[in-house]
């Protein structure tokens, strides 16, 4: 299977270079053929939500009578989606091999002495890790967190791991540039990450001191600080520096090369993940062990993608039909009529990714859909505004989506029903979309 997807996202990232009619179309194929095959093993949610939309999407083709020859072209429509996908891996595999989450680990074990101190630690340890592990961070922490909390009652430990570990890595995507939800925001309101960056970033630090505030009440759980030491705290100190400035200069990567190369956002972190990952190792001498192991873990990672390729494919190929039809003015016209009213076209769209997310529909999805709606009040609404809601509403639906998969892994974890790690986190998702909004009215009103 992984050598299918890798022949899709090749013939795709290559016909971006070289855009001539028989690679794109090799490249759609490719895409068919990829869906095909993992249909049977997808999980049935996925498979109901792709069938919707592909039934739909061939109707609309019969009815409109457009060419069946095209449709191959049209499942390209999210194919940098699967390519980010397959590439992660090759950066995620740079923070096991640099050794960095084993030095960032140690932070859970300084001198902690009660629940309270050990919240703080484990959620900043969710919040830098989870942008270089992604979703690998919630077993990551979890492992580290479960083992102080053996003496207490099932029921506040369950709620406690599902804040502590959700919040945090919900608050390092915000600002994340390698979060598709941040990606595909930037690319539908033509907003620069840099002018976003800013704002996004003080509206994590900002929510993640008010979660720490809320953590307060653990206070009163104190933990057995036996075997713990403070011996490394110079060598924490330097490794979250490090990695800090890593993805800083990631980020200047990226910017350069889509300044130079004009492509949107979301292709320009793709296609740089592999060379900057090969430089970060061999700028800490560890080459020819990071190659072993990233095209260990790739091919790994790679034969897992079965959901999100029947998934994003099969969505891609419905929103593909649709912009070939009138029927998008018809989504369009609600969406013009509250754009003259961006606090309840802000409150609309944060409630839609709540709701969708609650009922099986990926905040992926969601945004794709949202992002064609909205086309025609860019530049009417401020795209700025725009882009913080998208961003901070799509990812509220990571702690309180109960089918997002950090739900789903951590629902697992801890034996408990998604529906209930959801409803943990309601209060603070909801939080978390509205000062998004909050700061956007605040930018249309100052600017």
């Amino acid at each position: 299977m992984s050598v299918i997807y890798t022949g899709f996202v090749a013939s795709y990232l290559m016909s971006l270079f070289y855009p001539c009619n028989w690679l794109i179309y090799f490249s759609g194929l490719l895409g068919m053929v990829s869906v095909a095959l993992s249909f049977s093993k997808a999980s049935n949610l996925f498979k109901r939500t792709s069938s919707l939309f592909m039934i739909v999407g061939f109707g609309l083709m019969m009815y409109y009578d457009l060419s069946l020859v095209d449709i191959p072209v049209y499942f390209n429509r999210m194919a940098i989606m699967i390519s980010l996908f397959v590439l992660l891996p090759f950066l995620n595999s740079i923070i096991t091999v640099g050794k960095y989450d084993r030095n960032v680990n140690k932070l859970l074990k300084l001198n902690t002495t009660d629940l309270s101190q050990l919240y703080y630690r484990g959620s900043l340890v969710s919040y830098i890790i989870g942008m270089f592990l992604n979703i690998g961070v919630v077993p990551f922490v979890y492992q580290v967190i479960e083992k102080n909390l053996k003496d207490q009652a099932a029921y506040m430990k369950k709620r406690y791991i599902a804040s502590l570990i959700l919040r945090g890595y919900a608050l390092c995507l915000v600002w994340s540039p390698m979060e598709i939800l941040v990606g595909l925001t930037i690319d539908i309101t033509g907003t620069s990450y840099l002018h976003l960056l800013p704002y996004l970033l003080a509206f994590s630090i900002i929510l993640l001191m008010v979660d720490w505030l809320l953590a307060k009440k653990y206070k009163k759980y104190e933990i057995d600080i036996s075997g713990q030491t403070n011996t490394y705290e110079f060598g924490i100190l330097k490794n979250i520096i490090i990695l800090l400035l890593y993805l800083m200069f990631f980020i200047i990567v990226v910017s350069l090369f889509r300044y130079f190369f004009d492509f949107d956002f979301l292709t320009s972190v793709t296609l740089m993940i592999v060379p900057y990952a090969v430089f970060w190792a061999l700028t800490i001498k560890k080459l020819r062990f990071y190659l072993k192991y990233s095209v260990m873990v790739w091919k790994r990672k790679t034969a897992t993608l079965q959901n999100y390729v029947v998934l994003f494919l099969g969505v891609g190929f419905f929103i593909s039909i649709l912009e070939e039809t009138e029927l998008l003015k018809y989504l369009q016209e609600p969406v013009i009529e509250l754009g003259k009213t961006p606090i309840v076209l802000f409150l609309v769209i944060q409630i839609m990714f709540l709701f969708l997310a609650n009922i099986g529909f990926h905040p992926l999805i969601t945004m794709a859909i949202i992002g064609e709606a909205i086309q025609p009040i860019i530049g009417v609404v401020n795209p700025l505004s725009l882009g913080i809601v998208l961003i901070t509403s799509g990812l509220s639906t990571v702690m309180a989506g109960p089918y997002n998969i950090t739900v789903s892994i951590t629902s697992i974890l801890l034996d408990e029903n998604p529906y209930k790690i959801s409803l943990y986190n309601l209060k603070f998702a909801l939080l978390f979309s509205s000062t998004g909004t909050f700061i956007a009215l605040l930018i249309m009103w100052i600017f």
